[in-house]
């Protein structure tokens, strides 16, 4: 069964501080920390018709997470992934700005904006 990721805007991408690029999901329910980040990015792999067993990289799990960052592979390319239960958003970064405008319309269909 298909995960809507519900956003509370429309997905962005954004020039990352860092450098690159980033692709934003303005999600739900600031600090709460039962929100299914982690079944968002399993539903963000999927519909980038990766496995995410094999493409997902997070740490383990830990009660009241916050500021979790990790990687997904797409396309030849990690994507570095970041969430913040706080601020209640996840974020995908590439120097690629084309790469992210890929994935921004692959995850589209899965997106329910509140």
């Amino acid at each position: 069964m298909r995960l809507m990721i519900k956003v509370e805007a429309p997905l962005e991408i954004t020039p990352n501080p860092q450098g690159g690029w980033t692709l934003v999901f303005w999600v739900l329910d600031n600090f709460n920390y039962k929100a299914p980040f982690r079944a968002m990015l399993v539903e963000i792999a999927e519909a980038l018709g990766q496995n995410p067993a094999r493409s997902l990289s997070l740490p383990d799990y830990i009660e009241d997470e916050d500021f979790v960052e990790g990687t997904l592979l797409f396309e030849g390319a990690s994507l570095r992934v970041y969430y913040e239960h706080g601020l209640s958003y996840m974020t995908l970064a590439n120097t690629d700005y084309d790469l992210l405008m890929m994935v921004a319309q692959r995850v589209q269909p899965r997106i329910a904006i509140a």
